[in-house]
């Protein structure tokens, strides 16, 4: 790729573009295909997605529980699916919640390849819409940074906000992916201009820590400060952001194990279910 940049830059910014938007999948586990089994599933379709061949095909959901007290939704991060929260399911059925969740375009049972914290954006505002709203909300990572921006940008009906481990800033992920990928700044700056053309929108807009200063939710964030792919002080710079947001810091756990440490779910669906 280093060598590229300098003999075929534009090559090299269509090269680094696929990769940036080619998540990883990803065998669902042991432990997820149990759940899989237990979830009533169907499909919504993707509607007006700033990537037109994304138009019109399905996306996988789940649900689980009957909704006695009310309904929770799921968002699962980069490379990731709905079961990965699966640790969220049973304690939330038990206390009356019915749960339902969504692989985004690209991720889990969803077809596709290529997916963008928009496309993670879109499938939580069809999935909340479909079921008229939900009285609270668990996402990780990716889908943190996702939910931050629906909420705020599609003021979406949406009670309470747990955020795991969540990223905020895609700007600085690009810039993490170009270390890796030993980009120099100008390859990264083209980069940016033309996924923010293709996307129609710029990267700073979707800053989730800036867009957390307009939302009202109550709020809580938990990470991990050993975490390796997104520092603990982007979910301490977000609670922060947002208003009577809480946050608690965890150790050991790092950026997925954290998603089924019981002490963890326990406070999140305390804090659910108030």
């Amino acid at each position: 790729m280093n060598t590229l940049s300098r003999l075929a830059p534009r090559l090299a910014m269509a090269w680094a573009e696929r990769l940036f938007l080619s998540p990883p999948r990803h065998a669902w586990p042991a432990a997820e295909q149990g759940w899989l089994a237990l979830a009533e599933q169907g499909e919504l379709h993707t509607v007006g997605l700033p990537v037109a061949e994304w138009d019109g095909k399905p996306m996988r959901t789940y649900r689980w529980g009957e909704a006695r007290k009310g309904k929770i939704a799921l968002m699962h991060g980069w490379g990731g699916r709905a079961t990965q929260l699966h640790a969220f399911i049973a304690p939330l059925t038990a206390a009356g919640y019915q749960v339902v969740a969504i692989d985004a375009p690209g991720h889990g049972a969803s077809p596709g390849k290529q997916a963008s914290v928009l496309h993670f954006a879109h499938a939580l505002e069809r999935l909340v819409r479909n079921e008229g709203g939900v009285d609270g909300l668990i996402a990780h990572s990716l889908g943190g940074a996702a939910s931050v921006f629906a909420l705020s940008s599609q003021h979406l009906p949406v009670g309470r906000v747990a955020l795991v481990s969540p990223s905020a800033d895609v700007a600085a992920y690009a810039r993490h992916v170009g270390r890796l990928l030993k980009l120099d700044n100008d390859i990264l700056a083209g980069l940016q201009h033309r996924m923010e053309t293709r996307l129609g929108i710029r990267w700073q807009d979707l800053n989730a820590v800036s867009l957390a200063t307009t939302l009202a939710q109550p709020a809580l964030v938990v990470h991990d400060q050993g975490d390796r792919e997104v520092p603990s002080s982007t979910g301490s710079a977000l609670a922060s952001a947002w208003p009577g947001a809480r946050f608690t810091l965890t150790n050991g756990l790092g950026h997925r194990r954290i998603l089924r440490d019981q002490a963890v779910v326990d406070q999140v669906v305390a804090f659910l279910a108030h």
